[in-house]
């Protein structure tokens, strides 16, 4: 019986290992500032990804099984960020993923600016904005995205 249990906590404690592993993030988005916010919504998430999951479909307007499909090879920070900049330049969640995993290296900052979105532009400080309304609110929503539009509107429905 004592093995049992000494072979039960040693399995936990290297599931426990492995997933520290997997979820390992360092913010890059560039601006201090939005760097901090995210990874303290990262830091959030890791507590409760289901909430963090149900947030981003719902405050970002993505299917779940996309979200969850991304968190198989992306942290939530990461997750956060492809949802915030799909919805803010209005492509594609899977395409923004993509677009991520290829270039990790270049940070959020250069892939946002590769997708429209320039430092300090309206966009930008709109996405800043949302990030800081997740951190205080809990839960992503901000009135406008930069797009003129406010809101989730009827934004890439069909593309996400």
């Amino acid at each position: 019986m004592k093995k049992i249990i000494f072979l039960l906590f040693v399995m936990l404690g290297l599931a426990t290992f492995s997933q520290a592993q997997i979820i390992k993030f360092t913010a890059s988005v560039g601006d201090l500032e939005m760097d901090n916010m995210l990874t303290d919504i990262h830091n959030q998430a890791i507590k409760d990804i289901n909430t963090f999951t149900n947030d981003v479909v719902s405050t970002f307007n993505v299917v779940n099984s996309k979200i969850e499909a991304a968190l198989k090879i992306l942290a939530p920070g990461d997750v956060y960020m492809a949802a915030q900049l799909s919805f803010s330049t209005n492509k594609p969640f899977d395409d923004v993923v993509k677009t991520y995993s290829a270039n990790k290296s270049k940070g959020w900052g250069a892939i946002a600016k590769e997708m429209g979105i320039k430092p300090g532009s309206a966009e930008f400080h709109a996405m800043k904005n949302s990030m800081k309304s997740k951190k205080g609110k809990g839960n992503g929503n901000s009135e406008s995205k930069g797009n003129g539009k406010g809101g989730n509107g009827n934004k890439g429905k069909g593309k996400k």
